[in-house]
């Protein structure tokens, strides 16, 4: 490997480090020997290596979270703003994007579009349906509609929980004890719903876009999918065995919230935004473009974004279950130093 080449990877470790802290005690990493974050490390660089071989194909990048016992019900405030950095940073580099949510996640995307519409030329934006029979047509033709894209990228999408059928069916076999810990500690009655932190389903609130992230509605192996989350409840966590979830999230509901839908590349990360801006900056790294990341990362722009969310009353911190200044209980500013170490990470 060249001392080039061993930088870069350097660079996207110590990138991935840094979003691995877990500031809102989630539990990613509770237990230092086999935790999310280990059994993911090395994802992140998976993820960016991808994208910078399929330099210039289509990305569709799923968000949207919906709260309903939330003052105002709204998407939270975590997921829109990762997946429009994305979006403006993967324009910027040369990527055409799609950005998808539904109904019950489409303002905040919306009004970062506007927000930021000189950045985000190359991008469409796709309203997934709701009823769940509508979904499952519009899935199966997803794929024939869009026929350049390469990737799929969810970012702080809540994904159906496990089934003692998916539960079985992940790739570290489960033993008989397991299987009845499943029962205990699994979605007992809940089990395929979408649920929250608090094990509360959202369901009604929440369009199946988890089903073009299934291998068997992908027209060939090449579509490469990267899941993003933060609790273990997120499309891609299902990458992850259920054991590994339910021993380490922290809220006690690990078991039950598990995420069965898994990725090609899963990116766990302290607040999922901070992995979409981590993403777009290792690329640059990768693609030696990192002056453009000064293009597209501003404290003034991310803090216009989550100031307009606070004063429109259109996303809400997912935590506290209100809108504020600030996301999955963390103060804004913290979020700011994130990003300034993320931008001081490559360009060191």
């Amino acid at each position: 490997m060249s001392n080039n080449s061993l930088k870069i990877v350097q660079t996207i470790n110590q990138l991935e480090w840094l979003i691995q802290t877990d500031l809102g005690h989630r539990g990613i990493h509770r237990i230092p020997a086999e935790n999310l974050c280990t059994f993911c490390q090395g994802n992140l660089f998976q993820a960016i290596q991808f994208l910078a071989v399929h330099q210039g194909c289509e990305v569709a990048i799923v968000t949207g979270f919906y709260i309903p016992d939330a003052n105002p019900p709204a998407p939270e405030n975590d997921g829109p703003g990762g997946a429009l950095f994305l979006a403006r940073g993967l324009n910027m580099l040369g990527y055409h994007t799609l950005l998808i949510t539904d109904e019950y996640g489409k303002v905040p995307l919306e009004q970062g579009c506007e927000l930021f519409e000189d950045e985000l030329k190359n991008t469409t934006f796709f309203n997934f349906p709701v009823p769940k029979e509508e979904a499952e047509v519009v899935a199966k033709k997803f794929f024939e509609d869009h026929p350049n894209l390469k990737c799929l990228i969810s970012i702080e999408r809540v994904g159906p929980c496990h089934t003692l059928s998916s539960f079985l069916n992940q790739s570290e076999k489960p033993g008989k004890d397991e299987i009845e810990i499943f029962r205990i500690k699994g979605p007992g009655n809940l089990a395929g719903e979408y649920l929250n932190m608090r094990g509360i389903p959202v369901t009604n609130y929440t369009a199946p876009i988890h089903q073009i992230f299934n291998k068997e509605n992908h027209p060939s192996k090449s579509i490469f999918s990267i899941g993003i989350g933060d609790g273990g409840n997120e499309i891609g966590m299902g990458s992850i065995p259920w054991r590994i979830i339910s021993e380490n999230i922290l809220n006690h509901l690990g078991g039950k919230i598990a995420c069965q839908v898994p990725t090609d590349a899963t990116i766990v990360s302290g607040v999922s935004n901070w992995a979409g801006y981590s993403l777009v900056a290792g690329l640059c790294v990768f693609l030696n473009q990192v002056k453009k990341y000064d293009k597209i990362y501003s404290e003034q722009g991310e803090t216009k974004l989550i100031e307009h969310y606070f004063q429109t009353k259109s996303a809400v911190d997912g935590k506290l279950g209100h809108p504020a200044l600030s996301i999955d209980g963390i103060d804004w500013e913290i979020h700011l130093k994130i990003l300034n170490l993320i931008w001081a990470i490559i360009n060191i």
